[in-house]
């Protein structure tokens, strides 16, 4: 195993750069921590230590520090960071990803206001965007999920400092966008390679760290929280809209259990669950289905849709009209079904609960 132990600031700065990746606290991959390789006297106590070194270590290396795995704490540098963000956003800037519908409006207000006032504190950018008591919710939530898609980070810590110009109490994270924290640097490497190439990357890098936790072990932990993007061998859920002014997939159905449909994505693989939304009269979801098969060519007619490929799906489930309904849908952040999109985690869940 890899010397990572901290004693001193330079420690913590070293140890950032030569794991790349580094969580703040222990995990279930032993030693691939802050917490288990800082000297005690570093670590909760009167001295100077660990808490008020993480902003000269942000700032003395330049790396990215934020809620990245699991909703817990890690230090990523320079050198990994861009792969880290490729990963994670699966290959998306965030306009792309809103327009994808992949994120909310929620997401991208919050966003917006990191993007246009980089860099900025948490409490400036809560009474920006008018986060409150008796104003806007879920500043924390967003905050966490923007930091775990690799799209804002915390690039220092501010002290408030008392009349003799001390620093005192805790520091208050001060948030900023990758492309402007880090520029370039960022910028040139975060979409040099496929998501799935990135992620294969770290779980190399981190496997080859960490030898004796093996490679299971090490995966669990990176996946902790994620949606999974950029690995080939997990299952995704899509939502994907039918229009039945232009084909009529209920009367489908009713005649065949397996049929062809118009591929939306091209992350779309065999083995990934399909849930077809009808629109109007229905604005509903009415089917969860498999995919079997994707990349079919297609020659046919082009109508009122533009198809390139196919794919073919068996029919899993047939929902009532009335159940997953747009309204229904608007409780996990659905607005609207456009095109082929992820479906969101907390959806796809109670989605796939109604089989039992």
């Amino acid at each position: 195993m890899i010397d990572l132990t901290i004693r001193t600031e330079q420690d913590l700065e070293r140890a950032v750069e030569t794991a790349g990746i580094l969580p703040l606290f222990k995990n279930t991959v032993h030693g691939w921590s802050v917490e288990e390789h800082a000297a005690p006297e570093t670590w909760f106590t009167d001295r100077e230590g660990i808490w008020e070194w993480k902003g000269p270590a942000i700032r003395g290396t330049g790396c990215a520090y934020g809620k990245f795995l699991g909703g817990k704490a890690v230090f990523i540098s320079r050198e990994w960071f861009p792969d880290f963000a490729n990963w994670r956003r699966d290959g998306y800037d965030f306009d792309a990803r809103f327009e994808d519908e992949l994120a909310s409006y929620q997401d991208k207000y919050l966003f917006e206001l990191v993007d246009e006032r980089a860099p900025v504190l948490s409490k400036d950018l809560k009474r920006a965007g008018g986060y409150g008591k008796d104003g806007r919710k879920g500043f924390d939530t967003c905050m966490n999920r923007l930091q775990a898609q690799g799209y804002v980070l915390i690039s220092d810590f501010v002290y408030a400092r008392d009349r003799y110009g001390q620093p005192y109490g805790w520091g208050v994270a001060q948030y900023s966008t990758p492309e402007k924290f880090m520029g370039t640097a960022f910028t040139d490497k975060v979409y040099a390679r496929t998501p799935e190439q990135s992620y294969a990357r770290i779980l190399e890098h981190v496997t080859r760290l960490f030898p004796d936790c093996g490679r299971q072990t090490v995966e669990r932990y990176l996946l902790r929280g994620a949606d999974k993007p950029g690995t080939s061998g997990a299952v995704q859920n899509w939502l994907v809209p039918s229009n039945p002014k232009y084909y009529d997939v209920i009367k489908a159905f009713e005649q065949e259990e397996v049929i062809f449909w118009k591929q939306g994505n091209d992350r779309m693989k065999p083995g990934d669950i399909v849930y077809l939304y009808l629109g109007a009269p229905y604005s509903a979801i009415l089917y969860r289905c498999e995919i079997l098969e994707v990349d079919i060519p297609y020659s046919g007619p082009q109508k009122s849709v533009n198809i390139r490929r196919m794919i073919r799906i068996r029919r899993l489930r047939v929902y009532p009209k009335d159940r997953w309904t747009l309204q229904e849908m608007k409780k996990y952040d659905v607005v609207s079904v456009r095109c082929a999109r992820s479906c969101p985690a907390g959806l796809a869940h109670d989605l796939e609960a109604e089989m039992s």
